[in-house]
């Protein structure tokens, strides 16, 4: 019972962690330049995601005349849900007549293979920023945006503004005839990892070393918490449900049919 219990602890813990360190492929068009992917694993390994974001691009794709690639570094899908900084982009894929995403993507997506392939699959060119010239192009342009890693909601309103002048910019050379993929090319890092501290992240100075452990280091994070908190009720339900099925009995003995007189 103990190393069942530790084995579920183990694997809710590793699946907190995988989807902690992953970043969010969103993906919208006026037209259907877009796709569902069928029997998409829930957490796209880094070495997948830039061939499952084009298999969610239709065949159709290279008739665009802009595909516009965002990179927005240090974001979660998390952030998009509960952040209301993402104004701009949330009106736009509203908007969208087809939108897809890949939600969780491990680690970070390679913005720079991603337009290579768009790029070479279409015959296009690519071009960084919003430095996009009017003309008919058979091929498609691949219009690259990178934006500053944002760390709070003044930033990321600033780069929501951003992406509203670069997709205007898109719309003022393609009309409605491109596809915005938006992404990321880092996850978002813990705070122990941005201040390359250890786990035990500090709360007092060093000097301060007569104070109790807990009033110096913070032990547990949000995730941990999240952790044993579903682990406790995981437990809880095998638990009975391993009781009741050891408290089951089979009568020793058979009652034979009444004789009758």
């Amino acid at each position: 019972m103990k190393i069942y219990a530790a084995a579920i602890l183990s694997s809710l813990a590793s699946a907190v962690v995988a989807f902690e360190n992953t970043v969010p492929c969103l993906m919208w068009s006026p037209k259907d330049y877009l796709t569902h992917v069928a029997g998409q694993q829930f957490v796209v390994e880094n070495e997948a995601a830039v061939s499952t974001i084009w298999s969610s691009l239709s065949s159709d794709i290279c008739d665009a005349n802009v595909v516009a690639i965002i990179d927005q570094p240090g974001i979660h899908l998390n952030d998009l849900s509960r952040s209301d900084s993402f104004t701009a982009i949330k009106q736009y894929r509203k908007d969208a007549v087809t939108r897809t995403e890949v939600e969780y993507i491990a680690d970070h997506v390679n913005v720079n293979n991603l337009a290579n392939l768009i790029a070479q699959e279409c015959e296009g060119s690519i071009v960084y920023g919003d430095h996009l010239s009017n003309g008919d192009n058979e091929a498609p342009t691949v219009a690259v945006l990178s934006l500053p890693n944002a760390e709070d909601t003044d930033a990321l309103q600033q780069n929501d503004a951003k992406v509203d002048a670069f997709i205007q910019s898109v719309q003022e050379h393609a009309t409605d005839n491109y596809a915005v993929i938006y992404t990321s090319s880092s996850a978002k890092k813990s705070p122990s990892h941005m201040r390359k501290r250890s786990v035990l992240q500090r709360r007092a100075p060093p000097a301060e070393k007569s104070r109790p452990i807990f009033a110096k280091y913070q032990l547990f994070s949000p995730a941990v918490f999240m952790t044993f908190a579903i682990a406790f009720i995981v437990i809880a339900i095998v638990s009975v449900g391993l009781t009741w099925l050891t408290g089951i009995q089979t009568p020793i003995r058979f009652e034979g049919k009444p004789k009758k007189n």
